[in-house]
Formats: structure tokens, sequence, C-alpha cells
């Protein structure tokens, strides 16, 4: 509770995120032998099942569990980012301090969600990518904004890179640790309250991955932000910086509660757990499981199900209750979320074109030559298309009645508009 109150000081609007009774099924092909067996060609597979639990401001919760077993579907749910396809159905209750519904308005208002993979356009510098966000994101004034982006680079440690182009796959300029934080720092412009984020020390060494969970926890700690991360199997130094941790198989809830009651938790089910272990590979082996199953397989799941239920649910539910938060007072005021005016979008939207047409001229060099090479061609395709006839009938040609006559106006004019619209998508 010490820690909630710290939250709630440093935070604007500090968030917990609660979620109850959350499924997500879809339909799924079958393959040749399941087909015998049923004489169907698809069935129903559960990915997520009756998951309960929340995370709390100030504190890092990750996600975890070996593959397949729902972790990245359930962040996906919470941040309602799910894909309805397939005949997936979807149920439960996700809010924010226990009153808030989950939808992407509201999303958007207090949450940020980083990507597995970077989408950052490569040509800017940190700064500038940044500085391209919080004109599209924020209202406030531009010198304002300028301060808040520095602020945001001093504390991800990115100072000494700002003026550096951020690349891609051909052109490595920034570390893929630098271009992680770089991606952190994107969503931290709107100063959220909620950020969840989908495997950020995936393709990162142990150094680079540590580093990035100790960002975390002290962007929870020291600001009172709600952290909500999947994690696939860090190191032992980076599983130092964990609070909580939410272990998933098969799509169920097996544990959750602070990580350094983990291991004595899975000691108290009978486990081999060995000494001076990384807790995340012995969750790894612990929790994984073989498709199709095995009996031994099921019965560890009946048996962490089970003691999860009788043993570990009514504490959840006892403290997720205790945690009270109040609506933020924007949302109880009906504002709107911030949104920049189709000026400033359009403003920034040509800045970024401008820098690609600069900082890569061959781009423009090429599509300068294409633009002459198509325009040589439609010249003298669609040449003198608007000599439109006189239909008047002293003016129109003898053999010809009126109808005719605006009949092949109408003809030349449907040309005349193609070609216009053919060269405005070229």
């Amino acid at each position: 509770m010490k820690i909630l109150e710290e939250a709630k000081k440093r935070c604007k609007n500090p968030i917990k995120l609660s979620w109850r009774d959350v499924r997500f099924e879809v339909e799924v092909l079958q393959n040749e032998e399941e087909m015998k067996l049923d004489g169907r060609k698809t069935r129903r597979q559960m990915i997520v099942k009756d998951a309960t639990g929340y995370a709390a401001p100030g504190i890092a919760t990750y996600i975890m569990g070996a593959s397949g077993a729902g972790k990245t579907s359930l962040l996906n749910i919470l941040s309602d980012r799910v894909v309805m396809i397939n005949k997936a159905k979807l149920s439960g209750t996700i809010t924010f301090n226990d009153t808030i519904p989950l939808n992407q308005e509201t999303f958007a208002r207090y949450a940020a969600y980083v990507m597995q993979d970077d989408v950052l356009f490569s040509h800017f510098t940190v700064v500038e990518a940044l500085t391209f966000c919080a004109r599209l994101k924020l209202t406030t004034p531009d010198e304002e904004q300028d301060k808040d982006v520095s602020r945001i680079i001093k504390e991800l440690g990115l100072w000494h890179v700002k003026d550096s182009q951020i690349g891609d796959i051909r052109r490595k300029i920034l570390s893929g640790g630098e271009r992680k934080r770089t991606s952190i720092g994107v969503e931290l412009v709107s100063d959220p309250s909620l950020i969840m984020l989908d495997e950020p020390t995936s393709g990162l060494d142990s150094f680079k991955a540590r580093s990035i969970c100790k960002l975390l926890n002290d962007l929870a700690r020291m600001k009172g932000r709600t952290i909500v991360s999947t994690i696939h199997q860090p190191s032992s130094e980076a599983f130092f910086y964990f609070d909580r941790i939410y272990l998933m198989a098969d799509g169920f809830t097996v544990f959750q509660g602070d990580a350094a009651e983990s291991m004595d938790w899975f000691r108290a089910l009978k486990f081999q757990v060995p000494k001076r272990c990384n807790p995340a590979d012995f969750f790894m082996k612990a929790l994984s499981i073989k498709y199709p199953k095995q009996k031994d397989d099921t019965d560890k799941l009946d048996l962490l199900n089970r003691t999860y239920k009788f043993q570990l649910a009514k504490r959840i539910d006892t403290e997720n209750s205790l945690i009270k938060l109040d609506p933020p007072a924007d949302y109880a005021a009906g504002a709107k979320a911030y949104k920049a005016n189709m000026y400033i979008q359009l403003n920034q939207l040509m800045y970024r074109s401008w820098t690609l047409a600069q900082r890569e001229p061959r781009i423009s060099r090429a599509k300068i030559v294409q633009t002459i090479i198509i325009a040589a061609f439609l010249i003298p395709t669609f040449w003198q298309l608007n000599d439109f006839i006189n239909c008047d009938a002293n003016a129109r040609p003898v053999d010809q009645t009126e109808t005719e006559c605006k009949q092949l106006n109408a003809v030349e004019f449907h040309s005349m508009i193609g070609a216009m619209y053919f060269l405005c998508v070229m």
C-alpha cells in the first residue's frame, strides 16, 4: 500500500487495470487425423481461459509463460487490440479504476502500447521522432513540448544519440536497446498512466534486456505509472527488477503475485526447483505443455489450476478490492482526448516527407524519373481530349444528330476524367 500511495503522488492520473473472467475463443482448422475422428474441418479452441487479475500503479507486472500459453493474446485483449477473426468470441470485463470501461477512446487517453517490432521512421533522429509524436498528440505550446521531449530523452539515457538517425535493417545506426528505448519514448510523450509492452527485450542481449527492465521498473516506481508487459525468458539479472508476475499455461492463469514469492510457491507444490537457477528458465520448463497433451501434461495442469483456484484466487480478489482509485478528473468532466488539428497534422506529414526527400535523394530522383517517363506515355495517349464539339444546330457537322454529338462529347469527357484520375494515382 505504501507503493500505491507514492504512485498517487507522482502520477497525474494513476490507473489500476482490472480484468475478470476473460475468455477468448477462436475457430481453427483441424489436421487430417482430427478430421477423420470427428468429421469436421474446424474446431473451437480456447486461447485465454477465465483470466482474472489486476495491475496496480507504481508496480511493473510481467505476463510470462511458455510459447502458446496465451500471454500475447491476453495483452492484446487488455489493450483492446485483439482482432476478431475466425469467428472469435471474447467475453469478460476489463476496467480502469473499477469504473471506466476499456475501449479505444479510454485506452488512447490514459494508456500506451509499445509493440514488439518498432515502426519508427528510420530517417528521423531521436529528437525528431519524439517531437513529431508530440506535435500530433499534444495541444500544449511548442516550447513546452520541446522541453518535455528533452526531459524524456535524458530520462531514457538517449541524450548522446539524440541527433543520430534511427536507421533500419539496412542502415544500422542505433543499437537494438537504443531503438527500443526510443519506441518507449515515443509513447511517453503523451504522459500515459498505463504502459503496455509486448516482449520489450526480444532480440536484445542480456545486458540490454536488463537495462530495459530497469527502465520499466524506474518508470513504475519513480513516475507512479502502471506497467504491464509480456516477456519470454529474461535473464536472472533482469528478473531482479520484476515486481509482480502473472504466469500462464495453456491459456490458464496458474500464478500471480510478487515475483520474489514465485519460487516458494512452486516448491510448496512439490516441483523440483534447482538451487540458484534462473527463475524464468524454471518457469519455461515447468509450464511447458506438449501438444497433443499427454497424461503428465493434463495432471500438471489440473494441479496448477486446482491449487490456484483454492489458494490464490480469493487472495487476488481481496487485494484488488483493497486498491481504490477515483476516476481521473478529466474523465469525470467529459473532456476529450488530446488531438492535433488538421493543419498541424498536414504540416507534420509534409515535414516528414520533406525530410525523406532530403536524406534519401535517390528515392526523390527515382520518383522524378518515373513521373517523366509516365508523362511521356500519357501525353500522346490523351492528346486533345478536351476538343469538345459544339452541338448547336448551326455548329455541329451536317451528317450528325444532336444526340450523337452529345454522346461523343460524353465519351471525350469520360476519357479526360480517366486521364486526370490516372495522373493523380501515379
